[in-house]
């Protein structure tokens, strides 16, 4: 009975070991994919517009982005990345607010169409990986003031009306008919 006793307890400190050891890799392992590249949980703002037959525009969307954005004077830095998996995504902009929030302007290519996108993204921390406490150390890191909150309204109202002016330029130049192609829309 004592050997039965004693089985039963390694058996239990060993099943407690290795979930232990589970929660530590699975922990890592989310840790590692929040850090990464953006996410859809996490898009604050969207906004996007078709362009029918307009495949080849999508590098001119991006320059008059750009031009757009130089116009403005702005402190915020801005810079190309392909935005994607393993570098099989499209090319898109990148203009960064703070190191919590960025906007990404960029495009695909579907068929002979042309999607143009507009995000406003809000990277979540490390912290919030962490199980059961990391979103509470998350939250408790991150509070964000009334004034900041403007700053950031401020940056997406002047982002996403760049992207907006470049899909307008491109839309009167194609003729293309804005009211139709336009789709805006909210993350959270």
């Amino acid at each position: 009975m004592l050997d039965f006793i004693f089985g039963m307890i390694t058996l239990f400190f060993y099943a407690v070991f290795f979930g232990f050891i589970a929660l530590i890799v699975m922990t890592i392992i989310r840790i590692s994919n929040v850090s990464g590249r953006p996410v859809e949980e996490n898009v604050v703002q969207r906004w996007g517009a078709y362009l029918p037959g307009q495949k080849q525009a999508g590098e001119e969307y991006l320059s008059l982005s750009e031009q757009e954005f130089s116009k403005r004077n702005t402190s915020f830095g801005m810079e190309r990345i392909n935005f994607g998996l393993a570098g099989q995504g499209s090319p898109a902009i990148r203009i960064v607010f703070s190191s919590v929030y960025s906007s990404y302007i960029t495009y695909d290519a579907i068929g002979d169409d042309l999607t143009l996108h507009y995000v406003l993204y809000r990277k979540n921390s490390w912290f919030y990986a962490i199980p059961w406490i990391g979103p509470l150390v998350y939250r408790l890191l991150n509070i964000v003031y009334v004034h900041e909150y403007n700053k950031l309204n401020g940056f997406a109202s002047l982002t996403i009306d760049c992207a907006k002016e470049a899909a307008g330029t491109l839309m009167d130049k194609f003729d293309i008919d804005k009211t139709k192609r336009i789709k805006e829309s909210s993350g959270q």
